[in-house]
């Protein structure tokens, strides 16, 4: 009797074990799988990282996936959202005709320009197979309507090399209805180590000076909520650059923070502003306007008396603490 109850005793153990048992061991595995999980995930939150990159707090890491290019142009919205002034005349976009560069503001309705946009790589290790580059117009003024050119695709060398910068060029032909416009360039790459730097805009308008010299545009809100603008002027424009011998090595250059300082000390707003003797009086002065709502903005510029040359006023339109555009207006009188 009791070989017979030891027999079945072991009878149920297995049919124990072949019916659930397989269960018990693949929740013991879960188990410690998510704990494995929770240990990694705490680990990556770990300061590894500081602004400028790697930090030595734990293990240094020099593997090719970790250098990320850096594709940019003169970029104005992430200029402006550094503290920096702007001109929207882009030293990066240029317009030629016939391989000769043209002034924009006298193109010509229905022809064919060529559009050469100026790419740079901010990165010394990572070079860029394939960049796309997509060129659009926008009437003029801030926060148009899109209308796209076309797109190319270049390849872009590291900083220094001998393939950065590199020249993207696109054929344009005009709108048929003769007028001003803005020209926009965009690079699109995935792994981009600085996004913010890709979009270039060349806003600009010239009128001779005959006192007062009027100009206007066009203002849109291309958000989803109503927003006042209001505007800032300046007469900001990108000064000379030093002679290389009197750069900076990448030794003395510092973080970031410390390069940024230097920057705004050399491209303050408050360096330039309306110069003395100038008025400048925007119509309306302010605007509130609903999502895709748009306005036409006048701007009169009256030059002190006896005065000659060329003077940039760069007007930006702001909400809240964003910017939605500007324009680049040149004063001349002979």
């Amino acid at each position: 009797m009791n070989h017979i109850r030891f027999v079945l005793r072991v009878f149920l153990e297995l049919l124990k074990a072949v019916a659930y048992g397989w269960i018990l061991v693949i929740i013991e595995f879960l188990k410690n799988f998510i704990k494995a999980i929770k240990g990694f995930c705490a680990y990556l939150k770990r300061p590894h990282f500081d602004q400028d990159g790697l930090e030595d707090k734990c293990s240094k890491f020099d593997h090719p996936a970790l250098h990320q290019p850096d594709p940019c142009i003169y970029s104005q919205q992430y200029l402006l959202s550094l503290g920096l002034p702007v001109t929207w005349d882009n030293p990066d976009i240029s317009l030629l005709l016939n391989g000769v560069v043209v002034p924009e503001t006298n193109l010509l309705p229905d022809t064919v320009y060529e559009i050469d946009a100026t790419i740079w790589n901010n990165s010394y290790d990572a070079p860029v197979v394939g960049l796309r580059v997509e060129f659009a117009f926008l009437s003029f003024g801030a926060s148009t309507v899109t209308n796209p050119i076309g797109a190319t695709y270049v390849d872009l060398g590291v900083k220094g090399g001998p393939n950065c910068p590199v020249i993207a060029k696109m054929p344009w032909r005009t709108p048929a209805t003769p007028g001003h416009f803005c020209i926009l360039v965009n690079l699109l790459w995935a792994d981009d180590a600085n996004p913010n730097n890709n979009l270039g805009q060349n806003n600009i308008d010239v009128v001779a000076a005959h006192s007062p010299a009027d100009f206007g545009f066009r203002l849109r809100n291309n958000t989803n909520t109503t927003n006042d603008y209001v505007f800032e002027v300046d007469s900001y424009a990108i000064p000379e650059q030093p002679d290389c011998a009197k750069r900076l090595t990448d030794a003395d250059r510092g973080n970031f923070a410390q390069r940024l300082e230097r920057i705004k000390a050399v491209h303050n707003r408050a360096n330039f502003p309306v110069p003395p003797g100038w008025t400048v009086e925007i119509t309306p002065p302010q605007v509130s306007l609903a999502p895709g709502e748009e306005v036409d903005i006048a701007v009169s510029i009256t030059p002190p008396a006896g005065f000659t040359g060329t003077t940039p006023f760069n007007v930006n339109a702001r909400f809240k603490d964003r910017y939605a555009g500007g324009v680049t207006l040149y004063v001349t009188k002979a």
